[in-house]
């Protein structure tokens, strides 16, 4: 692979994951000073580090939780009187908090990738990124020169991995929070795209993948990283279409990723490649675990997916849950308004939907899933799935995790927005249960509150577990972090944690428990 096709490709992955309402909302403004005169933008205009203060909190927090919540996302969104024009431009930060003793406190710092450091020093952006032209940028000579480090967090052999989908993870230290450089999964694979939802393997390792799309190339890259933190298997795969992909799934022996009709097609700007082909239908690839050239396609219907919930087989029949889009115009026509400057229609939210599919009893390989110019599945049977949905709006899908895969009897937790919310963002959590027929749990969190990310921390008590999620009170301008017995979202938060200032809203994170 030739090195500057690659970069140009590592291009095609800047992080563009949309989070159900909030984005909705945010892409809808036409201007970003715009942006500046609403109410809510208080938690899009980035921050500086804050240093460790504590947090007023009420009621108490459960033993099981003393340990570090840590959250990541865009926080330095303007240089030399030039603002990023977009929200995921923005560098990384990395918020913390800790919970000791029915205390928590918090502090923050930015990820020091190369990109901060450079622009830190000339004090000006000085490279274009996913959604802004910086004037007379400069040339990238690899993808890690723009890496911003901005999407997700990942705990690692006593590490925490700051993620960005088109380079390399950044080794951040949990305790001081300090950037500890490039993380290496092996001389050979320097620069591999590391997505920001790697799964674990079950035996210390991870899966995870990239995509290649440039020069006409429908290229996904999926590996496994061993125990000891080298890429022990890679497979390239020739997909039907170059559709934009962020998340994928595991069940107890599949890897399964969804493959929409938006697709990559070289333009001016990462966010013009994408085009939406109505009509073309979605596809489920499913791979086999121990064989990567064990793969299998199921046609879907035009949709569009950020985000995975849980996927579960017995014997040939698969289950797998997500949160889906009836297109991709949050992607496609919410960002060209913050990069063009144009209004934008206020895109539809993900609908969370379980999908039902008949597994081949033999799969076959790449080659023989695709003719020869690659634009069609070949006359290979392809089975038919069933889509199942919820009528709950959400994004964000958690779940228990300790195993790989859904049980029968697992809830997966979300957040969306709410009729009731003022600003359009998301402002109620969710609990839906693996069962159908059970009932549906929400809980609003009031007036001019964004809901960010609850994740889910298993419990060794008599509860279900819990819920342990951050949001900001633009009314009031105050961010806090609630706790929820995750079997009774209804009653409420059981011990909440209030800062006296605004915290930028993110993206993904992590929970570390005390040892």
């Amino acid at each position: 692979m030739d090195r500057r096709q690659f970069v140009t490709s590592s291009l095609a992955l800047l992080t563009t994951a949309a989070w159900g309402g909030a984005a909705a909302k945010l892409l809808s403004l036409n201007k970003v000073s715009e942006l500046k005169r609403q109410p809510w933008a208080i938690g899009f205009l980035g921050a500086e580090p804050s240093p460790l203060k504590k947090m007023t909190v009420t009621g108490t927090f459960p033993l099981a939780l003393e340990g570090c919540l840590y959250r990541n996302g865009p926080a330095k969104m303007s240089r030399a009187g030039l603002d990023y024009q977009h929200w995921f431009d923005g560098d990384g930060m990395v918020q913390k908090f800790t919970i000791k003793a029915g205390e928590v406190s918090h502090q923050s710092e930015f990820i020091k990738t190369e990109k901060y450091l450079a622009e830190e020093q000339a004090g000006k952006f000085l490279f274009n990124s996913a959604g802004t032209v910086i004037p007379n940028s400069r040339a990238i000579g690899n993808n890690d020169d723009i890496n911003t480090a901005n999407t997700s967090l990942l705990p690692r052999n006593g590490q925490l991995l700051a993620l960005w989908e088109a380079g390399s993870p950044h080794m951040i230290d949990p305790d001081n929070l300090s950037t500890q450089g490039i993380k290496s999964f092996g001389a050979k694979f320097t620069g591999l795209p590391f997505s920001a939802h790697p799964l674990a393997d079950g035996d210390g390792g991870l899966w995870n993948f990239g995509c290649w799309y440039v020069g006409g190339n429908k290229t996904l890259l999926v590996y496994q990283v061993g125990s000891d933190d080298n890429v022990s298997r890679l497979a390239s795969i020739e997909l039907p279409q170059a559709g934009y992909i962020h998340d994928f799934a595991q069940s107890q022996n599949k890897l399964v990723f969804y493959i929409p009709p938006c697709v990559y097609q070289h333009c001016d700007t990462y966010i013009d490649s994408f085009t939406w082909q109505q009509g073309l239908g979605s596809k489920l690839l499913i791979i086999d675990k121990h064989d990567f050239e064990k793969r299998q396609y199921v046609d879907l219907p035009d949709g569009f997916v950020f985000h995975f919930g849980q996927a579960f087989e017995e014997e040939n029949q698969m289950w797998v849950e997500l949160s889906l889009y009836n297109n991709a115009d949050i992607l496609t026509q919410g960002m060209k308004s913050l990069l063009k400057g144009d209004q934008a229609e206020i895109t539809p939210e993900a609908q969370w939907v379980r999908i039902s599919i008949e597994l081949e009893s033999t799969t076959a390989s790449n080659s023989e899933l695709l003719r020869l110019n690659g634009k069609a599945l070949s006359a290979q049977k392809t089975n038919e799935a069933q889509i199942s949905y919820s009528g709950v709006m959400m994004e964000f899908p958690q779940f228990d995790q300790s195993g790989h895969g859904m049980r029968l009897g697992k809830a997966t937790y979300g957040i969306g927005a709410s009729a009731l919310s003022l600003s359009g963002l998301s402002d109620t959590l969710y609990r839906v249960a693996s069962q159908p027929e059970q009932a549906v749990q929400s809980y609003h969190l009031g007036a001019n509150i964004i809901a960010e990310e609850a994740l889910f921390i298993e419990s060794h008590d008599d509860t279900e577990g819990y819920l342990v999620m951050t949001w900001l009170d633009y009314g009031r301008q105050v961010s806090g972090l609630s706790v929820f017995d995750a079997s009774k979202i209804t009653q409420g938060p059981i011990a909440t944690a209030k800062l006296d200032a605004v915290i930028p809203l993110g993206f993904h994170g992590c929970f570390i428990k005390s040892e």
